[in-house]
């Protein structure tokens, strides 16, 4: 690992090929705890097969390739010769041994949805890299090598609650088995997550890649993404954060098996009102999808031999988590004929607590969508100018920051 000043209070370190980021984010922790330092780690080709934790203030993640890519091929297993992949494959109700004494079933969320990659300091910033949960989409050299622990016979300090209710199908143990993407394997196995402290997150063309549960944040978490990819196949960018997606391609990740869907966002923003720094009340914001453009995924990117024989309506924008849940989606362009015309889902909020059949979803808002929004469900408001009912304009830029 090379290590650069660029000046009195930044720092850069490269990362070679066969070489780890952990190693670097140890001496970017070094460096900050002593003098506070914004550190760039620059990363060559490849893919890295770690768990990162990123907690230091004002760090940046950035492809040192000079024509960078964050493409996939071969069902997904490999990547472009010009990508920064940074991938793990811990899911939810499969215990592995190299855990430990790290509960993975229904115990802690201490990593967010098994993050690959979590982000608890303020001010991140990526550029073309991709992030990635292996767990739903080929077995990883990693946990081939791994072995999983018996949970039916195992000795984890379970609390009741934590205690399997049902043990899951055993697992292919070949490395780069697309196995995995079939239906009875998929559970919670998030790419890259955001904890309440990860502020003004800022992401530029980078990929998240997984099926379920891709991209999660805390309330409290504010990320700005722009460009590039976000893949999954069931309420994969979710929480409670407040989050613009600008101008970036969703793909569904989905392929023949029946009954599988797409749910591409699931918001949970509270929009209780709270005081301000300024006077009078404000609260954070939710999920804002700002001219993206949604497609199913190619071959290159999933194994479809299972055989996707139609693609009709087989995607929805939105499922809220919480009744309460601010979703906005503007300009919105798509494959033709992979969105259900009702393009909005209550499968998350029905017969929950708050839960009123008669506005059910107050705060989910759709403003200029490819077919004008014929077929949309009453409590969706589909808006007449690019402005919320509070008088917020929909602005890409300013979403971070607007408050009401």
């Amino acid at each position: 690992m090379k290590i650069f000043v660029a000046s009195i209070l930044a720092l850069v370190l490269h990362v070679s090929s066969g070489e780890r980021i952990n190693d670097a984010l140890d001496s970017a922790r070094a460096v900050y705890q002593a003098k506070g330092e914004k550190t760039t780690i620059l990363i060559e080709p490849g893919t890295y097969q770690e768990e990162l934790t990123i907690d230091v203030p004002g760090l940046t993640l950035k492809n040192a390739s000079k024509k960078p890519s964050v493409g996939l091929k071969n069902y997904g297993v490999d990547c472009d010769e010009n990508a920064v992949r940074i991938t793990w494959y811990y899911g939810h109700g499969y215990q592995y041994k190299s855990m430990g004494s790290r509960v993975n079933y229904g115990g802690s969320r201490e990593r967010r949805w098994n993050a690959s990659v979590l982000v608890t300091a303020p001010d991140f910033k990526a550029e073309n890299i991709i992030f990635e949960n292996s767990f739903n989409l080929y077995v990883s050299e990693k946990e081939a090598a791994d072995s999983l622990v018996d949970i039916s016979q195992s000795e984890m300090p379970w609390t009741e609650k934590e205690r399997p209710k049902k043990i899951m199908p055993e697992r292919p143990k070949e490395a780069g088995s697309t196995e995995v993407q079939k239906k009875k394997y998929r559970e919670r196995a998030a790419a890259i997550s955001f904890t309440e402290g990860a502020t003004n997150a800022r992401l530029k063309n980078c990929r998240a890649v997984g099926r379920q549960d891709v991209l999660y944040g805390d309330e409290g978490a504010s990320i700005y993404w722009e460009g590039g990819v976000l893949a999954g196949g069931v309420d994969f960018i979710f929480g409670g954060m407040t989050m613009c997606v600008n101008k970036a391609t969703i793909v569904a990740n989905i392929n023949g098996e029946k009954g599988d869907k797409c749910y591409i966002s699931a918001g949970r923003s509270e929009p209780t009102p709270t005081p301000s720094l300024k006077g009078g009340e404000s609260h954070q914001r939710g999920l804002l999808f700002y001219k993206c453009h949604i497609r199913v995924a190619t071959e290159d990117e999933l194994d479809l031999s299972s055989s996707l024989k139609s693609k009709e309506g087989m995607v929805w924008l939105a499922r809220p988590w919480r009744w309460w849940g601010e979703t906005v989606w503007a300009y919105t362009t798509w494959e033709e004929g992979i969105l259900n015309p009702e393009g909005w889902h209550l499968g998350l909020v029905k017969g929950k607590e708050g839960f009123n059949p008669e506005n059910p979803c107050p705060h989910s808002y759709e403003y200029q969508s490819q077919d004008s929004s014929k077929g949309r469900p009453k409590w969706v408001k589909v808006l007449t100018k690019p402005v919320l009912p509070d008088g917020t304009k929909i602005r890409p830029k300013k979403w971070i920051k607007n408050t009401h």
